[in-house]
């Protein structure tokens, strides 16, 4: 099974400088919890809702103002739509994240892919139940107190 199979389509963005407050509102109307953040017409991060929850709302910024860019994520992986979802999966393992964008023939991004969605749509409810083990684990801090 390759990513073209189980990838979301019709994936909406946001600029890198749109406010945060907009970031949150196109997930509140869409009922999505991330969107690919886009500069110039490419991906450069990607935003969730706990981007927002942890980087922006708890720290007391203003969300009107701060734009998306100052909390994204910019540990961003984009993988070609042929790939299987088993090495895509060994991806998502190695970077420690949850979503990868989906690359058409002509580098355009075409889809996304959750964890959710190779877990909803994959026949291999071992490799799912694995995967979000693997990729669940706490990271080691940075930095020791």
């Amino acid at each position: 099974m390759q990513l073209k199979d189980v990838m979301t389509t019709h994936v909406r963005g946001i600029s890198a400088n749109q406010s945060v407050r907009e970031a949150a509102e196109m997930m509140s109307r869409m009922r999505i919890g991330s969107l690919p953040v886009f500069r110039d017409g490419q991906p450069v991060g990607i935003v969730t809702d706990r981007d927002i929850t942890v980087r922006a709302v708890a720290s007391g910024c203003d969300c009107s103002q701060k734009p998306v860019e100052k909390i994204m994520s910019d540990n961003l992986c984009s993988l070609p739509e042929t790939t299987s979802i088993e090495d895509a999966s060994q991806e998502m393992e190695q970077r420690q994240i949850r979503r990868v964008l989906v690359g058409g023939e002509d580098n355009t991004i075409v889809g996304i892919v959750s964890l959710g969605d190779i877990v909803a749509k994959s026949n291999q409810q071992g490799l799912s139940a694995e995967l979000i083990e693997r990729v669940s684990q706490p990271c080691q801090p940075i930095l020791e107190a």
